[in-house]
């Protein structure tokens, strides 16, 4: 005889859903940030997460919504932004060097550059997540034009350290590159008192 299923089991279900969804976006941060969008497959990031690729198309719509989803949910700094202002750059040097994947969001960015949607689509979180809460935590006078300078010069540190290594930049000096990061970044976010 049928039984028409439980809260638990819808609860389970649920679970089930949040751990298959995670599982792609994890795999799609990582095949994305190491492969760019164009050679990422949406069966190769089935693959890697365990899981049937039509569940792609299930949650996210397509591999266009992948790409959105899986750098909308790395890409965000307002947690940077809730801290001390004297000691932001500090701790924005932190989280870009200490994070195991602060380049994976770059990375992703980059790497998806040829392709036209995923550019528009790393164009406009860019701007959304990143540049403008900082246009405005930084405020007067020309915020804007400060939260573009210090995003320059963040994304060609990573760059320049973790995505196109430059000789100088080894493991030698990456505390003295710290230590410069943070005080011209530091002389950026001053500009505004």
């Amino acid at each position: 005889m049928y039984k028409p299923p439980t809260e638990p089991e819808t609860s389970a279900r649920q679970r089930d859903a949040d751990r298959t969804r995670t599982a792609l976006l994890v795999a799609a941060r990582t095949l994305f940030s190491t492969r760019g969008f164009a050679n990422t497959g949406v069966r190769d990031v089935a693959d890697l997460a365990g899981v049937n690729s039509s569940l792609v198309g299930r949650y996210f719509g397509s591999k266009q919504g992948l790409f959105r989803a899986a750098l909308d949910s790395v890409l965000d700094i307002t947690p940077v932004l809730q801290g001390d202002r004297r000691r932001f750059c500090t701790d924005m040097v932190s989280a870009l060097c200490d994070t195991p994947d602060a380049r994976g969001p770059l990375a992703m960015m980059i790497l998806s550059a040829a392709d036209p949607e995923a550019h528009a689509t790393s164009v406009e979180l860019l701007q959304t997540k990143v540049l403008t809460p900082l246009a405005e935590w930084l405020g007067p006078p020309e915020g804007e034009w400060r939260a573009a300078r210090l995003h320059i010069l963040w994304s060609g540190f990573l760059t320049s350290w973790r995505l196109l290594p430059v000789q100088a930049l080894d493991d030698a000096r990456i505390e003295s590159a710290r230590r410069w990061l943070e005080a011209a970044s530091q002389a950026i976010v001053d500009e505004g008192r």
